[in-house]
Formats: C-alpha cells, sequence, structure tokens
C-alpha cells in the first residue's frame, strides 16, 4: 500500500501561511521581510527570548521537573 502524500509541512505549520498572510496584510514586500531578517534588534530579541526559556527551563528544574524546550530561530517567525 503506497503512503499518502502530504501536502502540509508539519514541521513549520506556522510559517506555511500565517506569516505569509500577516506580511500581506501589513503589505510587506520581499526586500522589507530581508531587512527584518538582518536586523541585529530582532536576532537579539530572539537571543533574550531563548534565555527566558533557560531561565525557565532552570526554574522547574529546581522543583524537580525536567524539561527541555527548543529553542527559536529567526525562521521561525519568517
Amino acid at each position: 500500500m503506497r503512503k499518502k502524500k502530504s501536502y502540509m509541512n508539519n514541521n513549520s505549520i506556522l510559517s506555511e501561511g500565517f506569516f505569509d498572510k500577516l506580511f500581506n496584510i501589513f503589505k510587506v514586500d520581499k526586500s522589507t521581510q530581508s531587512k527584518i531578517k538582518k536586523d541585529k534588534k530582532i536576532k537579539n530579541g530572539i537571543k533574550a527570548l531563548n534565555n527566558s526559556w533557560s531561565k525557565i527551563e532552570d526554574s522547574l528544574k529546581e522543583k524537580g521537573v525536567e524539561v527541555k524546550f527548543d529553542k527559536f530561530k529567526l525562521s521561525d517567525f519568517i
């Protein structure tokens, strides 16, 4: 029996349409999107977000709960 072909990428469901529609709503063109990807403030914000998740992991570890969160990447948002 052949496997059914799925056209939806389960790993990046959010990036498959949500952010494209969001950029279309705000009329953000491709050149602006590339500028967003290179912006240091956005990269630093993602780094701070990852650091916050690490602090939450450490706090939960102190309480006896072993949790491992995935780190965010810029490609998760764009």
